[in-house]
């Protein structure tokens, strides 16, 4: 074996930050949670509770990234608004009524 086949050896910071940067790891779940969700039905819609538990993150978490998926949430009106997560941001968008 050359060491034209070996891979290197050592870890990147890329590595590093998708192991331990809640900054790069949180996102990455809403965005595998939202891809999941989509295959499994394009117009598909959960609310944020369920959402979480699919996405494996916490209330903290999600209120810090909510603002990052905007497009894809849809808060309901009425006397006990609940917020919605689309899997497409384009049906969001409908379901917002625009």
């Amino acid at each position: 074996m050359s060491k034209a086949d070996t891979k290197p050896s050592g870890k990147t910071l890329s590595d590093f930050r998708a192991a331990h940067d809640r900054n790069v790891i949180v996102p990455a779940k809403i965005k595998k949670a939202l891809t999941e969700m989509e295959a499994e039905h394009p117009e598909n819609w959960e609310y944020e509770l369920d959402f979480m538990r699919r996405a494996s993150i916490s209330q903290t978490d999600i209120g810090t990234f909510r603002p990052q998926f905007a497009n894809h949430v849809v808060e309901t009106g009425g006397k006990n608004p609940k917020k919605v997560w689309f899997a497409s941001a384009k049906v969001a968008e409908k379901a917002r009524g625009k």
